[in-house]
């Protein structure tokens, strides 16, 4: 059966200087039993970074992995070089690039690697926003599966959600994003994330089954979350055309969030796709695992601004909730001697809507 015959999946990666974390995403991906898919990598300013990636696939610069034992086959023995990719400007892939230059062929991966180059910092919601246009424009995408670039994925992972997406729809569900089973990519046999949970009242998330040894204790169709975990978001196309793309004002977090208040408001639904694994790093581009002293204040805004925003959006009846969770945690802050976050908090109480990399 040749991949024409399924439908066809657009995956994307957004790269920010995070040239080795997406090649090794690469190499899992050109192990996937599902074929017919096509990648397009969204380099977020960082051209150097992006021309790293060309090399690799040019097979001018093979990097050496370090993946655990357990996961070690998901990398190697690595794909064939050279891999073939066209490269293109956000505007001229945001009007559906060249298709013709794109023929399906023989290799590690069925149809050439898609590279778009950013010239301006567009974050991560606007670099899958590029990418989803992309896939839009051309007309033959039956989903679009935005994934980090800090994953490693089972062979099977994609092959499982597009049967998960199938089988909703026999059961005539409308379900427009589906997530998979995130592990830690450091400690395989730990979870890092089935879904989202949120309480609207309390401003508190969390990753539902976190640090949890996997013993297959989510393993059933009965697993509640409030949103799919921003990592792996399986779109139907559908869902892009009714819902629309991602909230480019959040710059990074909350979009999956928001994503799934406005689907919700429109009648679709998520689903969970336990059978889909992958492995996450997590934290290499926002510095979520450095401590609290270093960790880089852009995000931190970025992060900060962001609660204020979901809520002005959403729930502005409630916004008293972020608010006082913000003061206590600038409260917290200049207690263990991280006057800086505070500072920035309190800024952004003030008004502060803009976050600049150069603020750390």
């Amino acid at each position: 059966m040749t991949a024409a015959q399924h439908p066809k999946v657009y995956i994307v990666l957004v790269n920010f200087n995070g040239h080795f974390n997406t090649i090794e995403t690469l190499e899992s991906l050109s192990r996937q039993t599902y074929r017919n898919f096509q990648i397009i990598v969204v380099d977020n300013n960082t051209p150097e970074s992006l021309e790293w990636i060309r090399r690799w696939a040019r097979g001018e610069w093979i990097p050496e992995f370090s993946p655990p034992e357990p996961i070690k086959h998901l990398t190697y023995p690595l794909c064939p070089k050279p891999v073939v990719y066209v490269s293109y400007e956000v505007a001229e892939a945001e009007q559906g690039g060249k298709p013709e230059l794109e023929p399906e062929q023989e290799g590690a991966f069925c149809f050439p690697l898609i590279f778009i180059q950013a010239r301006s910092d567009i974050g991560f919601a606007g670099g899958n926003n590029v990418g989803s246009r992309l896939a839009l424009a051309r007309g033959d995408a039956g989903y679009v599966w935005l994934l980090n670039n800090d994953t490693t994925l089972e062979p099977d992972a994609l092959e499982r959600l597009v049967e998960k997406d199938q089988e909703y729809r026999r059961q005539g569900r409308r379900v427009g994003i589906i997530g998979s089973k995130l592990r830690w990519y450091r400690w395989p046999d730990r979870i890092n994330a089935i879904g989202g949970r949120f309480n609207k009242w309390t401003t508190w998330s969390y990753h539902l089954g976190l640090n949890e040894p996997d013993r297959g204790q989510f393993d059933h169709d009965g697993v509640q979350f409030d949103y799919v975990y921003g990592a792996s978001l399986f779109v139907r196309t559908e869902f892009l055309q009714e819902v629309g793309l991602m909230n480019e004002a959040y710059y990074a977090y909350f979009e999956e969030m928001d994503w799934e208040v406005r689907g919700r408001r429109k009648g679709w639904e998520h689903g969970y796709a336990w059978r889909s694994i992958i492995y996450h790093k997590q934290g290499v581009t926002t510095g979520k695992e450095i401590k609290a002293r270093r960790r880089p204040l852009f995000f931190m805004c970025c992060k900060y601004r962001g609660w204020l925003l979901f809520y002005s959006y959403y729930y502005p009846y409630l916004i008293f909730a972020p608010i006082l969770r913000l003061l206590l945690k600038a409260v917290k802050n200049l207690l263990e001697g991280n006057s800086r976050e505070s500072w920035l908090i309190l800024k952004i109480l003030a008004g502060k809507r803009t976050c600049t990399r150069n603020m750390n």
